[in-house]
């Protein structure tokens, strides 16, 4: 155990402060340089629609400060959307026999995305049904 702390002390006495300094900084300046770049990342995300909780795998992609900021800054991930932005492909019986409507995924892709700044919602992953009562027609 000496031995390694005597090995160490004598490193130290080769590395200058300077050198450290300017190796601390060339990592900060490419770090800097590499967020410029657009990245793409899953981020999920809860919806709420008419009441309804849904959780929701999104594609989304920018800039590499823009996501950090998004990803550690943002206090909210949750988005309500109101049933009159989106549009509903189809509509089945749930087990008790309540309605059952399936959310378009292009609809609820473009009602994220209007809610996100800075980043770009590329794709929705899958939408559970949802219980929804349709307003009259």
């Amino acid at each position: 155990m000496r031995k390694i702390v005597d090995l160490f002390k004598k490193l130290l006495s080769y590395i200058s402060p300077v050198y450290v300094t300017m190796l601390v900084a060339a990592f900060i300046l490419w770090y800097i340089t590499k967020l410029g770049e657009v990245y793409t990342t899953e981020y999920p995300i809860e919806v709420i629609v008419d009441d309804e909780h849904i959780d929701v795998d999104c594609t989304i992609r920018g800039k590499g400060t823009n996501l950090i900021v998004y990803t550690l800054f943002t206090d909210r991930d949750v988005y309500e959307i109101p049933s009159t932005e989106l549009t509903f492909d189809m509509e089945s019986l749930a087990e008790d026999g309540t309605p059952m409507h399936h959310i378009a995924t292009t609809s609820l892709q473009q009602a994220i995305s209007s809610r996100l700044s800075g980043v770009e919602v590329v794709s929705v992953g899958a939408v559970p049904p949802i219980r929804y009562k349709l307003m009259c027609e």
